[in-house]
C-alpha cells in the first residue's frame, strides 16, 4: 500500500517559491489501481516525480507499507526506490541493447549474479508475452511491445508499487486495451498498488478502481469509479461517462438526468416503468457500460410533469437516481412542485 500525506512541492520562481502541489492526501490500497487525472498544469507530472522519488517533496510524507520514503538520502534512497517500479510514456528503452538486456538493467545495476538474472529476465518476458523477442532490439518491436518490455523492466526488482506515467499515450485502442488488461492482471496476481497517471478517460474507465482528480495542485475529487459515475454532482463522473442528449420533444415538458446508483440495475428498467407504472419516457441520450459484473449508466430522458413524482420514486426503487436537468431545478425535492421549471 502507498499512502501520501499532506504532500507539498514548490519550485523557485522569479518572484519567490511557486507551489505546484498543495497538500495532497491519497491512499492506494494493495491490489488496486488508482488513476490520477487532471488538466495540463494540474500537478500530475510533479506528483509522479515525487512518488517515484525522482524529486524530493518540499514537505509531507510518502509511505510504502508504513515506511516514509520521502526524506531518505543516499544509499537508503536508492534502496527505497526498488519498492516503486515506473513505466514511462515512451518505454525509455535503450535501443542499442536487446530486449533481454533492457529488462536486465536494474538487476545488473544491483549486482545480481548472471544465472539468477537470466532466470528473472526470462520469467518477466514470459509474463508479458515476449519471451520469443528476448534477442530482438527495441527498434524491431511495435509500440505496444516496447511498452510490455518497459513493464517487465519495471517489475524486475519486485516492487510493491507500480507507477504508470501516461504509458498508453499514443497507442492505438486495441493495443491500449491489451496493456491495460496486462496491468489489471499484474494488480491481481502480484497484489501491486498501481498508480495510473493519465489524461485519457477511456483508460480510466477500463481499468481503474479509484480515481483521484487534481486541479491547481489540489485533490478536487477522489472516490471509487462507480461512486463517481453515480454522483450527479461529480465533474469527473460526467467526464468518465458523458451523455449527449437530443432536444426535449414538444410533447414532453421536463427532462431528467439519470445515474445508476446500484451496479445491479435491471436492464429492462425502461420497460418496467411503462408496463408496471404507466410512466412514459422519451430516451434522449444515454451510455451504459459493463465493468465486470457492475453496470455503469447515465441517461437523459423526457417526461410529462404530472408523472414526475411517481417516476422519481419508481426509479429510486430500481436503483437509479434522477433529477431535473435544468440547473435551476436541481434543488427540487419530492415535496416541491417542478412546474416552475417547465420549459
Amino acid at each position: 500500500m502507498i499512502e501520501i500525506r499532506n504532500l507539498h512541492k514548490s519550485y523557485a520562481g522569479h518572484d519567490g517559491p511557486v507551489e505546484v502541489l498543495k497538500g495532497i492526501d491519497l491512499v492506494v490500497p494493495e491490489g488496486t489501481i488508482t488513476a490520477v487525472v487532471g488538466p495540463s498544469g494540474a500537478g500530475k507530472t510533479t506528483l509522479s516525480h515525487c512518488i517515484s522519488l525522482l524529486e524530493k517533496p518540499t514537505s509531507g510524507e510518502i509511505l510504502v507499507d508504513g515506511r516514509d520514503l520521502s526524506h531518505l538520502r543516499g544509499r537508503q534512497l536508492r534502496s527505497a526506490r526498488r519498492a516503486i517500479g515506473t513505466i514511462f510514456q515512451h518505454s525509455a528503452l535503450l535501443r542499442r541493447i536487446t530486449v533481454a538486456e533492457n529488462v536486465a538493467l536494474p538487476l545488473r545495476n544491483l549486482g545480481v549474479v548472471q544465472h539468477e538474472m537470466e532466470d528473472r529476465v526470462a520469467e518477466l518476458l514470459d509474463r508479458v508475452g515476449l519471451l520469443h523477442k528476448a534477442n530482438a532490439y527495441p527498434g524491431q518491436l511495435s509500440g505496444g511491445q516496447r511498452q510490455r518490455v518497459g513493464i517487465a523492466r519495471a517489475l524486475a526488482l519486485r516492487p510493491r508499487i507500480l507507477l504508470s506515467d501516461e504509458s498508453t499515450s499514443g497507442l492505438d485502442p486495441e493495443t491500449t486495451a491489451q496493456i491495460l488488461d496486462l496491468l489489471a492482471s499484474l494488480r491481481s496476481d502480484l497484489g501491486l498498488s498501481i498508480i495510473l497517471i493519465t489524461h485519457e478517460m477511456d483508460v480510466v474507465r477500463h481499468v481503474a478502481d479509484q480515481v483521484a482528480a487534481l486541479s491547481d495542485g489540489r485533490l478536487s475529487e477522489y472516490g471509487s469509479l462507480p461512486s463517481l459515475v453515480a454522483d450527479q454532482d461529480s465533474a469527473v463522473g460526467h467526464q468518465l461517462l458523458p451523455v449527449s442528449a437530443l432536444p426535449l420533444p414538444p410533447r414532453f415538458d421536463l427532462a431528467l438526468e439519470l445515474a445508476y446508483r446500484d451496479g445491479a440495475v435491471d436492464p429492462e428498467w425502461f420497460t418496467r416503468l411503462a408496463v408496471d407504472h404507466g410512466i412514459r419516457l422519451a430516451l434522449l441520450g444515454g451510455t451504459v457500460e459493463a465493468r465486470g459484473d457492475i453496470a455503469l449508466g447515465r441517461a437523459v430522458v423526457g417526461i410529462h410533469s404530472e408523472q414526475y413524482r411517481p417516476a422519481i420514486e419508481a426509479l429510486d426503487r430500481l436503483g437509479i437516481q434522477a433529477r431535473l436537468r435544468d440547473d435551476a431545478a436541481r434543488s427540487t425535492t419530492h415535496d416541491e412542485t417542478p412546474l416552475e421549471v417547465v420549459a
